[in-house]
């Protein structure tokens, strides 16, 4: 399968900073969060083109506004989580709004507070590599250091299934957390683990 890789979204201007064993006491694992609002770039899938609403209860849709297949565009929040009886949507900013089953979801943009754990699945003793915002490799991290993130960027494929997930490490710079073969997370390889929390 080809995959695009985009230009990241620009996240904080702060330089990686490396993290005592003692900063760790007060942080706790997550996992990636569906339910957070998020930052990205999203595809229109739907055959008709997406209608676009101006209220996040899908009440209210712009005349005239439907976005076709196939179009790009930057969304700025996901909504309508926690079984909300309106659904899930996508909000393209000056209150221009999008359902979820209209589109897929091309790269998403998630604040994170916490610490990236270089460890690379099956070899404890291996480094990982560290990417500028083109995903270009800069240097190598090495195994068991521990870095400052700020934030968590994925990557989707096809059908929106997950592709690569990385971690901003700040001044542009990122670490591939993880890859997935399918949409199961289960399929991942692992360059390391996060501990820390989403900034909502």
């Amino acid at each position: 399968m080809k995959k695009t890789i985009l230009t990241l979204l620009t996240a904080t201007a702060l330089g990686v900073t490396a993290l005592a064993p003692a900063a760790l006491t007060t942080a706790s694992p997550v996992a990636a969060a569906e339910t957070a609002a998020r930052q990205g770039t999203v595809r229109i899938t739907a055959a008709a083109g997406a209608q676009v609403y101006s209220d996040t209860n899908f009440t209210q849709p712009i005349k005239g506004k439907v976005l076709p297949k196939n179009s790009v565009w930057r969304s700025f929040t996901a909504f309508g989580f926690d079984n909300s009886p309106a659904g899930v949507g996508y909000d393209l900013g000056g209150h221009q709004y999008v359902k979820a089953g209209d589109i897929e979801t091309v790269t998403s943009y998630t604040p994170v507070k916490g610490v990236f754990t270089v460890n690379v699945q099956n070899h404890p003793t291996w480094a990982t590599v560290l990417y500028n915002k083109n995903l270009k490799p800069i240097r190598s991290l090495p195994a068991q250091s521990k870095w400052t993130a700020y934030g968590m960027y994925q990557i989707y494929g096809q059908g929106g299934r997950y592709v690569d997930q990385y971690y901003d490490l700040g001044n542009q710079q990122y670490v591939k957390y993880s890859s997935f073969a399918t949409q199961d997370l289960k399929s991942g390889l692992y360059n390391g683990s996060f501990a820390g929390s989403i900034i909502r």
